[in-house]
């Protein structure tokens, strides 16, 4: 039965195809966002969007953890910026400090809220069924069962890289559809680019696992597609084969990564 919830990082698929249909990839962030520190200002989106600048990661912060269990309201996003820390590039190093750059790369080009850039960009065309997910209230739209009063007390702003509220399934039919060409073969093409990242054997991605263009890959040449989604409360994962014709898309209540839950999205989105 379908339910509304937030997407988590299957969000960041959604923002690659946005970024990809607005602005030059190849260019730096500090071209188009401005007032960022020094530091971030050389990193190119190209590499925002592989996890391949160097950028480090909030998530492990010990006082961001804290503060997201205790349902603290979430810091201003120029916090983070002027925390983030940036290693040698070029070798994958998951970001979401980096997704948070893209999504103030599309705010800022498009002069519009994360969902109304996504919305007019990609869900509209792909008439895809999904609803902001950035203030409390936004919980209102969701209706997994697993979803209790504790859960919604976490406010969706510490999604700092930005996501929107979609039945899973919805979400996996979304990029199979863009993989079928609905928005551009160029487009279609573009996101089965890939680099290999290290799983273990037994991983569902693998045995040729990588991380591409706000997609994480399975396959050489690439079979399948796909993202996973974690945060307070639920589990996700949408996939799609890498011609669009079969896709997948669950979610459950749980935290952390499911490989199972990974495993029967895959296995049911390879052609």
């Amino acid at each position: 039965m379908p339910s509304i919830v937030p997407v988590y990082s299957i969000g960041k698929s959604y923002t690659a195809i946005a970024l990809l249909r607005s602005l030059d990839p190849e260019r730096q962030v500090g071209d188009v966002v401005p007032g960022l520190p020094e530091p971030l200002r050389p990193l190119t989106l190209l590499d925002l969007l592989s996890h391949r600048s160097g950028l480090d990661d909030y998530y492990p912060w010990p006082d961001y953890r804290a503060a997201v269990e205790a349902r603290e309201t979430p810091w201003p996003a120029g916090s983070i910026l002027a925390r983030a820390e940036v290693g040698a590039p070029g070798s994958f190093r998951y970001s979401n400090i980096g997704y948070l750059l893209l999504r103030l790369a599309l705010e800022e080009h498009h002069q519009g809220s994360f969902f109304e850039v996504l919305d007019e960009l990609v869900l509209q065309p792909l008439e895809i069924h999904a609803h902001p997910f950035a203030e409390l209230a936004d919980w209102a739209r969701c209706d997994h069962p697993g979803i209790d009063d504790r859960l919604r007390a976490y406010h969706p702003g510490w999604v700092y890289t930005g996501t929107f509220a979609a039945d899973p399934l919805e979400a996996a039919r979304g990029l199979a559809l863009v993989m079928q060409g609905a928005l551009g073969a160029d487009l279609a093409a573009r996101l089965q680019q890939t680099w290999k990242v290290q799983v273990p054997p037994d991983h569902p991605m693998g045995p040729d696992a990588g991380y591409g263009l706000g997609m994480m890959t399975s396959g050489d040449p690439t079979s399948v597609l796909g993202h996973g989604g974690q945060g307070p409360g639920l589990n996700l994962f949408a996939a799609t084969s890498a011609d669009g014709s079969r896709w997948h898309g669950e979610v459950q209540a749980s935290e952390g990564e499911d490989l199972e839950l990974v495993r029967r999205c895959v296995t049911r989105a390879r052609a």
